[in-house]
C-alpha cells in the first residue's frame, strides 16, 4: 500500500550552489541510502513519482521548499523525517512532513507566491525615510515595465507590477538594508528575481551587482479563499 508524503524542506549554506537537477539526484540517493522504496511510474522509462514546488534559483537560500513522494513503504512520518535527515548532507534538511491523498492538487498547480528578503550591502548610507519614500513611489505606480526576450527570440515589454504582492524594508543597519517582499512564484505567473532585483537597485539609485544581492526565499504559498497559506 503506498502513500504520498508532502515534505517542507530548506536549503541552506553550500547547498545553495546546487542545481535544482542536482538536487533532485541528491536526494533520490538520500531516499535509497534511507531504504525508503519509491513508486515509479509506468511505461518504457520508469521514473519515481516525485514532484517538487517552483525551482529555487541557483545561489538563492531556502527555509521553505517542498516536494511530494510516492512511497511503497507503510512508514510513520515520524520515521520517513528520522530517516532521510539522516542521510541528507548539511544544508539540506526535511523540516516537516504530512500525508495527503492522490485528489491533493500539485504542489506545482497550486503555488502562487514566494516570500523572499533581500540582503543589500551599502557603498553608502541611505536614511530609511529616503528608502520607504522610494518603496512607496515604486510600489503606487500601475505599471512597472521590463524588456525581455520572448521564446521566439523579440524583445518584447511586459508590466511587472501585478506580481509584487507586497514590498517593504524590514532593516536598516549600519550599511545594510533588508528588504522583504511577497511576489508571483508559481506557474501560472513568475517574476524572476533576475528581473526583479535590477529594478530594486535602480528604484534606491544604487550602482551594485544584482549578484551580490543575498536572496533568502522564506516560505511558498497558494491562494486559498484569497488569503494566503502554507502548502502544508
Amino acid at each position: 500500500m503506498s502513500k504520498i508524503i508532502r515534505t517542507k524542506f530548506n536549503k541552506e549554506g553550500d547547498m545553495i550552489y546546487i542545481s535544482h537537477l542536482d538536487l533532485q539526484q541528491l536526494l533520490q540517493r538520500a531516499f535509497r541510502r534511507a531504504e525508503i522504496e519509491l513508486v515509479h511510474s509506468q511505461g518504457f522509462n520508469p521514473h519515481p513519482k516525485i514532484s517538487y514546488g517552483n525551482a529555487l534559483a541557483l545561489g538563492t537560500e531556502s527555509q521553505g521548499e517542498y516536494v511530494d513522494v510516492e512511497i511503497e513503504d507503510d512508514l510513520s512520518v515520524e520515521e520517513y523525517l528520522s530517516r532521510m535527515n539522516e542521510q541528507l548532507p548539511k544544508g539540506i534538511e526535511f523540516i516537516k512532513a504530512m500525508e495527503i491523498t492522490k485528489q491533493t492538487p500539485s504542489l506545482a498547480s497550486t503555488i502562487e507566491y514566494g516570500e523572499y528578503i533581500f540582503t543589500i550591502e551599502l557603498e553608502k548610507i541611505l536614511s530609511k525615510e529616503f528608502i520607504k519614500s522610494k518603496i512607496l513611489e515604486f510600489m503606487s505606480q500601475e505599471e512597472i515595465m521590463i524588456t525581455k526576450k520572448n521564446k521566439k527570440g523579440k524583445i518584447v515589454e511586459s508590466n511587472i507590477r501585478p506580481m509584487i504582492k507586497q514590498f517593504d524594508v524590514l532593516d536598516l543597519s549600519d550599511k545594510i538594508i533588508t528588504l522583504e517582499a511577497m511576489i508571483a512564484t508559481g506557474s501560472k505567473a513568475n517574476l524572476n528575481n533576475s528581473v526583479f532585483i535590477p529594478k530594486i537597485l535602480e528604484m534606491l539609485e544604487l550602482e551594485i551587482d544584482p549578484l551580490d544581492v543575498d536572496i533568502l526565499r522564506r516560505d511558498l504559498y497558494v491562494v486559498e479563499d484569497g488569503r494566503l497559506v502554507s502548502p502544508m
